[in-house]
């Protein structure tokens, strides 16, 4: 993925995602084809003012399912949280559904759609949500997760859209090619994931952790999406800047050290805004010199201002060129014709890039002030120099 430029990465995905829900329409329609031809049904209903008893079942496919609550409504000392094994939950649309203390394990889910759907306290263990490469699942349109655990699932291109994501869990699930859109996520872990080519876009995250044992698997097609700051205030800045911390983290166990790199770069950037004092004024140099060694221009800029800044102090401090002195004040600027300035103005350049680059020639000399002016440019030049080297050096290497 293009972390160098976030918005066509952005805009590509869209289209990616676009085109993989009208896929998924298509092949529910063609399965749906399939069935009417191989045993006469037709899609089904269930409404509001229908009975519906999850547990009841052992499949349910084609079905709308609108207005019902699934699950425990409550887990007290002599209740226990619904546990649904082995169904078929496949080609369903579900609609304004509450799932709630209920537990699935071993079920299927794929070629369904959940739409403003809320999930509480809801566990999935080894359930699939995708089958080989013509059905997915789709959670969209304000549908909520709070407190759920998704447990060895495979979450292959399932697509969350539109969605709230709240302290929920992912244990070695295969999430490969998983598009999170326009969504908010706060507090969420995953545990020993599969997340290549895994996507976010447009989406907030407000806290993230990979609490694993081995490794949770990033590829470079793996993007998670720059965040909008739509908060300002220290500790929100703190919040984003642990998460593109912890994502850069796993980036470098996965040794995509150029993907880890980007993430620290924004880390911090969004870690300057939260600082105070010495500490924020020691932040922006580092950024201005080398954009936190992620940004090897950053340092080549920086150096064609200093070359250019004390260029212009050399002309009003003084320089001996073969005998003749440049010393400039305001008013003689005024007066003097612009052939001459611009002879002047080469002369003291062509000094300032040999005293930065500590070539030191001998042919013009510094004069009063300029003689300490001098001394500090070349300090500056050994510094930069060294700067844009490695910084370079660093991410070419990588």
């Amino acid at each position: 993925m293009l972390l160098d430029n976030f918005e066509k990465t952005r805009e590509k995905i869209n289209l990616e995602l676009i085109k993989r829900l009208d896929t998924n329409k298509y092949n529910y329609y063609n399965q749906l084809t399939l069935l009417k031809e191989n045993s006469f049904k037709d899609e089904s209903y269930i409404r509001d003012d229908m009975k519906f008893n999850i547990e009841n079942h052992k499949e349910i496919t084609f079905t709308y399912i609108e207005n019902k609550s699934i699950g425990v409504n409550s887990i007290g000392s002599d209740l226990r949280a619904l546990s649904i094994n082995n169904i078929k939950l496949e080609y369903n649309n579900f609609k304004q559904c509450i799932f709630k203390n209920i537990k699935f394990k071993k079920s299927s889910f794929y070629g369904s759609e959940f739409s403003q759907c809320t999930f509480e306290n809801v566990e999935f263990d080894e359930c699939d949500f995708y089958y080989e490469d013509s059905s997915m699942t789709v959670f969209s349109d304000n549908t909520s997760f709070e407190n759920c655990r998704f447990k060895r699932c495979n979450l292959k291109k399932t697509i969350f859209k539109n969605i709230s994501l709240k302290s929920s869990k992912f244990i070695l699930s295969n999430m490969i090619d998983c598009i999170i859109s326009l969504s908010y996520i706060e507090n969420i872990s995953l545990k020993d994931c599969d997340c290549r080519a895994f996507k976010t876009i447009n989406t907030i995250i407000e806290f993230i952790e990979f609490e694993d044992d081995y490794l949770t698997k990033f590829n470079e097609d793996t993007f998670i999406d720059k965040m909008d700051v739509y908060k300002k205030d220290k500790n929100f800045y703190e919040k984003i800047f642990k998460v593109y911390k912890n994502i850069g983290i796993t980036f470098e166990r996965n040794t995509l050290l150029n993907n880890s790199g980007e993430y620290y770069y924004l880390a911090k950037c969004m870690e300057r805004k939260s600082l105070n004092g010495f500490g924020k004024i020691k932040s922006y140099i580092l950024w201005l010199l080398c954009g936190y060694g992620e940004r090897p221009t950053y340092a080549l800029i920086t150096s064609l201002e200093i070359l250019l800044f004390f260029t212009i102090l050399y002309m009003f401090t003084g320089l001996d060129v073969n005998g003749n002195i440049v010393k400039y004040d305001i008013f003689f600027i005024l007066n003097l014709p612009i052939s001459n300035l611009a002879s002047d103005f080469f002369h003291s350049l062509y000094f300032s890039i040999v005293t930065f680059t500590t070539v030191g020639y001998g042919d013009i000399t510094p004069i009063g002030a300029s003689i300490m002016l001098s001394g500090f440019e070349m300090i500056l030049g050994v510094t930069m120099v060294g700067v844009w080297t490695a910084t370079l050096a660093r991410k070419i290497t990588r």
